[in-house]
């Protein structure tokens, strides 16, 4: 009869965990370089169940356009390239130590052969890049009961290299920059209240008729 009334509790009461995600991105607007754009993303709240991975992804993009002037008394030929790279960090201590990479974005004209005097104009052209980070050397600080929010930052750095040209090509460059970000968590739920199913009801009230069945024996 025992043996009746163990299983009967186990079937009531064992629920199993399931794996879950939740994931918080945001996206900024072209701004002219250079740029100094933060957006926001989403603690986990713990209250959900158990952490257990978070990968961040950060995003960048650039349209550059760009021109060369040819001020020789002779024709030159030169290539262009225009270049932003992005760097990132965190209000998170923990996570802005761990955003060592860069996202280099560029564009090029090409070699091109200018004619005494002439101006080339390249552009718009865009460029975008990313590059994602395993979180889960970090995972006790990216949690909170109920959640919560934390900043991402990124920062640009803009230039136009010239190759050729002997130093007779004049340039102007025209960049603008934008950053995002999206994190995503995988964690197993809390499980909730156990709720006996209807055959585990019918087994646990046939154990308990025997048993005041064997007692009304013994008595």
């Amino acid at each position: 009869m025992k043996a009746i009334l163990t299983a009967a509790a186990l079937a009531a009461t064992a629920v199993a965990s399931q794996a879950a995600s939740v994931s918080y991105s945001f996206s900024n607007l072209l701004q002219t370089t250079e740029i100094s754009q933060t957006g926001t993303l989403g603690l986990f709240d713990s209250g959900l169940g158990t952490l257990t991975g978070a990968l961040l992804t950060v995003n960048g993009e650039a349209v550059m356009e760009f021109t060369g002037y040819n001020k020789a008394s002779q024709s030159q030929t030169a290539r262009l390239t225009s270049s932003v790279e992005l760097s990132w960090s965190s209000s998170l201590a923990a996570l802005s130590s761990l955003l060592t990479d860069t996202i280099n974005l560029s564009a090029t004209s090409g070699p091109q052969t200018y004619a005494v005097g002439e101006t080339k104009s390249f552009g718009p052209l865009t460029d975008t890049g990313s590059y994602s980070k395993n979180l889960s050397a970090i995972l006790a600080s990216l949690q909170a009961p109920g959640g919560g929010t934390f900043g991402v930052s990124c920062n640009s750095l803009s230039g136009l290299a010239v190759q050729g040209g002997g130093g007779n090509i004049d340039t102007t460059q025209a960049t603008q920059a934008a950053c995002g970000a999206n994190i995503a968590y995988t964690y197993d739920e809390a499980p909730p209240p156990a709720v006996p199913e209807p055959g585990s009801l019918a087994l646990m009230g046939l154990a308990l008729a025997g048993l005041a069945v064997s007692r009304r024996r013994k008595a």
